[in-house]
Protein backbone atom coordinates (compact mmCIF):
# COMPACT_ATOMS: atom_id res chain seq x y z
CA UNK A 1 0.00 0.00 0.00
CA UNK A 2 1.07 3.47 -0.70
CA UNK A 3 1.35 6.35 1.93
CA UNK A 4 -0.92 9.10 1.47
CA UNK A 5 1.53 11.76 1.67
CA UNK A 6 3.19 9.81 -1.19
CA UNK A 7 0.13 10.75 -2.69
CA UNK A 8 -1.30 13.79 -2.04
CA UNK A 9 2.34 15.67 -2.75
CA UNK A 10 2.19 14.98 -6.59
CA UNK A 11 -1.70 15.51 -6.37
CA UNK A 12 -1.34 18.67 -5.14
CA UNK A 13 1.48 19.56 -7.51
CA UNK A 14 -0.61 18.04 -10.28
CA UNK A 15 -3.71 20.37 -9.31
CA UNK A 16 -1.72 23.31 -8.95
CA UNK A 17 0.07 23.03 -12.60
CA UNK A 18 -3.65 22.30 -14.09
CA UNK A 19 -5.49 25.26 -12.42
CA UNK A 20 -2.79 28.08 -12.09
CA UNK A 21 0.17 27.12 -13.19
CA UNK A 22 2.10 27.88 -10.46
CA UNK A 23 3.87 30.72 -12.37
CA UNK A 24 5.69 33.34 -10.24
CA UNK A 25 4.63 35.70 -13.05
CA UNK A 26 2.95 38.56 -12.63
CA UNK A 27 -0.85 39.40 -12.61
CA UNK A 28 -2.41 39.45 -15.49
CA UNK A 29 -5.24 42.09 -16.20
CA UNK A 30 -7.83 39.86 -14.80
CA UNK A 31 -6.06 39.04 -11.57
CA UNK A 32 -7.23 40.63 -7.99
CA UNK A 33 -5.51 43.54 -6.46
CA UNK A 34 -5.77 45.51 -3.53
CA UNK A 35 -5.87 48.90 -5.53
CA UNK A 36 -8.84 51.37 -4.14
CA UNK A 37 -9.85 50.73 -8.28
CA UNK A 38 -10.58 47.44 -7.61
CA UNK A 39 -12.86 47.89 -4.83
CA UNK A 40 -14.91 50.03 -7.14
CA UNK A 41 -14.35 47.53 -10.16
CA UNK A 42 -15.90 44.49 -7.44
CA UNK A 43 -18.61 46.61 -6.29
CA UNK A 44 -20.01 47.35 -9.95
CA UNK A 45 -18.55 45.26 -12.29
CA UNK A 46 -18.37 46.63 -15.94
CA UNK A 47 -20.69 43.81 -17.30
CA UNK A 48 -23.19 45.33 -14.29
CA UNK A 49 -22.65 48.85 -14.74
CA UNK A 50 -26.51 49.76 -15.60
CA UNK A 51 -26.34 53.79 -14.47
CA UNK A 52 -26.80 54.44 -17.75
CA UNK A 53 -29.99 52.39 -18.18
CA UNK A 54 -31.31 53.80 -14.81
CA UNK A 55 -30.25 57.25 -15.71
CA UNK A 56 -33.55 56.92 -18.06
CA UNK A 57 -35.67 54.64 -15.39
CA UNK A 58 -35.74 55.82 -11.77
CA UNK A 59 -37.07 54.42 -8.42
CA UNK A 60 -39.82 57.36 -8.58
CA UNK A 61 -40.87 55.79 -12.11
CA UNK A 62 -41.09 52.73 -10.64
CA UNK A 63 -43.83 54.05 -7.78
CA UNK A 64 -45.76 55.97 -10.44
CA UNK A 65 -45.65 52.59 -11.79
CA UNK A 66 -46.63 50.08 -9.06
CA UNK A 67 -48.56 52.62 -6.46
CA UNK A 68 -45.82 51.70 -3.72
CA UNK A 69 -42.47 52.44 -2.55
CA UNK A 70 -39.69 50.87 -4.51
CA UNK A 71 -36.25 50.19 -4.05
CA UNK A 72 -33.15 49.12 -6.32
CA UNK A 73 -32.91 45.39 -7.09
CA UNK A 74 -28.96 45.40 -8.39
CA UNK A 75 -27.00 42.85 -10.21
CA UNK A 76 -29.62 42.52 -13.32
CA UNK A 77 -26.46 42.83 -16.22
CA UNK A 78 -25.33 46.58 -17.76
CA UNK A 79 -28.76 46.61 -19.66
CA UNK A 80 -31.55 46.12 -16.91
CA UNK A 81 -32.19 48.88 -14.15
CA UNK A 82 -34.96 47.09 -12.09
CA UNK A 83 -37.27 48.35 -8.66
CA UNK A 84 -39.22 45.71 -6.54
CA UNK A 85 -41.52 46.63 -3.91
CA UNK A 86 -40.38 47.99 -0.47
CA UNK A 87 -41.93 45.43 1.40
CA UNK A 88 -44.64 42.61 0.18
CA UNK A 89 -48.28 44.07 -0.12
CA UNK A 90 -50.78 42.51 2.70
CA UNK A 91 -51.97 39.35 1.19
CA UNK A 92 -50.22 39.23 -1.57
CA UNK A 93 -47.44 36.31 -2.99
CA UNK A 94 -44.61 38.38 -2.93
CA UNK A 95 -43.10 41.70 -4.29
CA UNK A 96 -43.30 43.19 -6.97
CA UNK A 97 -41.04 44.18 -9.25
CA UNK A 98 -40.76 46.84 -12.68
CA UNK A 99 -37.38 47.19 -15.16
CA UNK A 100 -36.56 48.88 -17.66
CA UNK A 101 -34.57 46.82 -20.11
CA UNK A 102 -32.60 48.50 -22.86
CA UNK A 103 -30.92 47.02 -25.77
CA UNK A 104 -29.38 49.32 -28.27
CA UNK A 105 -27.68 48.39 -31.52
CA UNK A 106 -25.08 49.44 -33.95
CA UNK A 107 -26.61 49.56 -37.21
CA UNK A 108 -30.11 49.68 -38.23
CA UNK A 109 -29.94 45.75 -39.66
CA UNK A 110 -28.61 44.65 -36.22
CA UNK A 111 -31.57 46.12 -34.80
CA UNK A 112 -33.79 45.28 -37.76
CA UNK A 113 -32.80 41.71 -37.00
CA UNK A 114 -33.49 41.63 -32.83
CA UNK A 115 -36.39 43.35 -33.71
CA UNK A 116 -38.13 41.00 -35.93
CA UNK A 117 -36.98 38.00 -33.10
CA UNK A 118 -38.31 40.06 -30.28
CA UNK A 119 -41.75 40.63 -31.87
CA UNK A 120 -42.07 36.52 -32.51
CA UNK A 121 -40.60 35.99 -29.09
CA UNK A 122 -43.20 38.21 -27.70
CA UNK A 123 -45.91 37.86 -29.43
CA UNK A 124 -46.41 41.18 -30.92
CA UNK A 125 -48.60 41.00 -33.24
CA UNK A 126 -51.95 42.94 -33.57
CA UNK A 127 -54.91 40.80 -32.85
CA UNK A 128 -52.82 38.46 -30.40
CA UNK A 129 -54.64 37.95 -26.77
CA UNK A 130 -53.68 40.97 -24.65
CA UNK A 131 -51.43 42.75 -27.15
CA UNK A 132 -52.50 46.14 -28.12
CA UNK A 133 -50.33 48.51 -30.78
CA UNK A 134 -49.73 51.73 -29.00
CA UNK A 135 -49.26 54.99 -31.18
CA UNK A 136 -47.20 58.10 -30.91
CA UNK A 137 -44.56 55.86 -28.74
CA UNK A 138 -41.16 55.43 -30.58
CA UNK A 139 -41.02 54.22 -34.17
CA UNK A 140 -43.17 51.12 -32.95
CA UNK A 141 -44.55 50.14 -29.67
CA UNK A 142 -46.95 47.33 -28.29
CA UNK A 143 -48.58 47.12 -24.67
CA UNK A 144 -48.87 43.55 -23.35
CA UNK A 145 -50.99 42.36 -20.35
CA UNK A 146 -54.46 42.04 -19.26
CA UNK A 147 -56.13 44.81 -17.44
CA UNK A 148 -58.59 44.57 -14.75
CA UNK A 149 -60.64 47.64 -13.39
CA UNK A 150 -58.08 49.79 -14.34
CA UNK A 151 -54.81 48.22 -13.17
CA UNK A 152 -52.38 45.48 -14.21
CA UNK A 153 -50.55 42.71 -13.21
CA UNK A 154 -47.74 41.29 -15.22
CA UNK A 155 -47.78 43.58 -18.20
CA UNK A 156 -45.13 45.80 -20.16
CA UNK A 157 -44.26 48.32 -22.88
CA UNK A 158 -42.22 47.21 -25.69
CA UNK A 159 -40.61 50.12 -27.85
CA UNK A 160 -38.48 50.23 -30.68
CA UNK A 161 -36.96 53.85 -31.47
CA UNK A 162 -34.08 54.09 -33.74
CA UNK A 163 -31.33 51.21 -33.14
CA UNK A 164 -32.53 50.71 -29.88
CA UNK A 165 -35.25 48.77 -28.59
CA UNK A 166 -36.52 48.48 -24.73
CA UNK A 167 -38.61 46.11 -22.42
CA UNK A 168 -40.36 47.73 -19.59
CA UNK A 169 -41.94 44.77 -17.99
CA UNK A 170 -44.43 45.59 -14.47
CA UNK A 171 -44.28 41.89 -12.67
CA UNK A 172 -46.76 41.49 -10.00
CA UNK A 173 -49.33 38.80 -9.39
CA UNK A 174 -52.52 41.34 -7.81
CA UNK A 175 -53.48 43.93 -10.29
CA UNK A 176 -52.19 46.24 -8.56
CA UNK A 177 -50.19 48.32 -11.31
CA UNK A 178 -51.58 51.41 -13.68
CA UNK A 179 -51.26 50.74 -17.33
CA UNK A 180 -51.64 54.58 -17.78
CA UNK A 181 -48.07 55.35 -15.62
CA UNK A 182 -46.44 52.40 -17.55
CA UNK A 183 -47.33 53.62 -20.65
CA UNK A 184 -46.54 57.24 -19.73
CA UNK A 185 -43.28 56.54 -18.58
CA UNK A 186 -42.38 54.14 -21.27
CA UNK A 187 -42.89 56.98 -23.49
CA UNK A 188 -40.57 59.22 -21.82
CA UNK A 189 -38.06 57.20 -22.28
CA UNK A 190 -38.49 56.64 -25.54
CA UNK A 191 -38.28 60.59 -26.24
CA UNK A 192 -34.93 60.65 -24.39
CA UNK A 193 -33.27 57.77 -26.86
Amino acid sequence: MVPQTKIAVPLTLLLCIAFTGCSNSQPSGNAVTSSPTHAAAVAAPADQDNSKVCALFNAADAEKIMGAAMKPKPNRGSTVCMYEEVSARPNSVGTGTVALTLIQHKTAEEENRAWAQLKEVRHLQPGEKNVQVLNGIGDEAFFTGNTQKGKVGVAGVIVRKGNSQFMLDNMVLEYVASPDALKAVANRIASQL
